[in-house]
């Protein structure tokens, strides 16, 4: 079975029909040029498809997206789903066959070496997830004052605030930099860290790596040489990720980070005509932002979705966790109370309290006090081991969590 992907009236079926675009043929003959005959899966009327039509404008008929496929029937169909579907495509899906419907869900990369870091492919999400999540979005059309107030509340608000935010500080860093230098970062990294540019985070420690240089002052090459100083990196999966975390501590900030897993706005991006203004606007736009969404959560009086059953959460953890979803952008149906997987070492670190906070309201009688106490104490004593030095993030993972940021 095949599929035909162009309209073609020069091709036809009948006096008032020809060949279009999504109908499916059954083939009873293959010319020794190439040519097709085919007969309509409905109409069952015959076709002669020219072979550089069948080469360029056919496929297979089997095979097909969800909205290829609405109003096609099946003695059985397999589909498969990556989590981002619809609700009402899923149901499309899964009423497509007549006999039986079979579901496969992407529970692994998809083999794209640039997204190995990624918090999907990091933690990648069970079935059961991908299903919550795929029911949870609804794709309906909505009115222009529905999307009107929902594109106005303030946690949509917030999650582009922060994207624009960071952005901005980045193109900023670049800007003071200076082009030739970033194109010097570009063309002798590897001449630092051979292989490096290859890696999949080089795009994050390559920003990271100018935004210290234009505090700094500083070659972003210095910071990259000084980073790849002293353990081996043999045995790193990702170079550019582990490099990345060996990152010193960025120096005084003229504007304070607007939220804790932020940076704050280095004195040479401040004192800036243009980026310094703009960039301390961005900052008070998500500091109020951030209230907004903490003030509602507090005042809310029906459950979250994420909140785990059974336990007992202070108001002002629910802020805190309330805020970081927002600024993350994590689905309101998303029932991980801190969402996925993080990647920078500051948000590895404060998903790590919130995720700390959370266990502790689950042992409301104590019993794991001890527990807790000595991982406290490692973590301290991590911590001071470590001072003036960024953690690898492998580091970061093993390493208990510190004291909660909502109590």
């Amino acid at each position: 079975m095949i599929i035909t992907r162009i309209n073609d009236r020069r091709i036809r079926l009948s006096a008032s029909d020809w060949v279009k675009n999504g109908d499916r043929w059954t083939i009873t003959n293959i010319s020794r040029h190439g040519d097709l005959t085919v007969r309509h899966t409905r109409s069952h009327l015959t076709a002669r498809l020219p072979a550089q039509y069948v080469q360029e404008s056919t496929g297979l008929g089997y095979a097909s997206t969800i909205h290829a496929a609405q109003g096609v029937t099946a003695d059985t169909m397999h589909g498969l789903v990556t989590g981002q579907e619809s609700r009402q495509q899923l149901y499309t899906m899964l009423t497509r066959g007549r006999d039986a419907n079979h579901v496969y869900l992407q529970v692994v990369g998809d083999g794209n070496p640039h997204t190995i870091i990624r918090p999907e492919t990091v933690t990648p999400r069970t079935p059961t997830e991908l299903l919550e999540q795929i029911l949870a979005l609804d794709d309906a059309p909505t009115s222009a004052t529905t999307q009107l107030r929902q594109l106005s509340a303030p946690a949509v608000r917030l999650h582009a605030a922060v994207q624009r935010y960071t952005d901005g500080l980045n193109v900023a860093a670049e800007q003071l930099v200076g082009l030739r230098i970033v194109d010097a970062l570009d063309r002798r990294a590897d001449q630092v860290v051979p292989g490096v540019t290859d890696e999949p985070a080089w795009p994050t420690l390559r920003t990271d790596v100018i935004a210290l240089a234009a505090e700094t002052g500083e070659h972003p090459l210095v910071h990259l040489h000084q980073a790849a100083l002293g353990r081996d990196l043999s045995t790193a999966g990702d170079m550019a990720a582990v490099l990345d975390s060996r990152l010193t501590e960025r120096g005084p900030t003229s504007v304070g980070p607007p939220l804790p897993w932020l940076p704050g706005i280095p004195q040479a991006i401040s004192d800036h005509p243009d980026w310094g203004y703009y960039l301390a606007q961005r900052s008070q736009l998500i500091t109020k932002l951030a209230h907004d969404v903490r003030h509602h959560a507090l005042h809310d009086r029906t459950q979250p979705a994420w909140a785990p059953p059974g336990r007992e959460l202070s108001a002002a953890l629910i802020g805190d966790i309330a805020v970081w979803r927002a600024s993350n952008g994590i689905h309101p149906q998303d029932h991980r109370p801190t969402g996925p997987a993080q990647l920078q070492t500051a948000s590895i670190e404060w998903r790590q309290r919130l995720e700390h906070s959370i266990a502790q309201a689950s042992d409301p009688t104590g019993l794991d006090a001890p527990r807790r106490q000595a991982a406290a104490r490692t973590f301290q004593s991590r911590q001071h081991g470590n001072q003036g030095h960024r953690p690898d993030r492998s580091e970061v993972h093993r390493g208990s969590q510190p004291p909660s940021p909502g109590r």
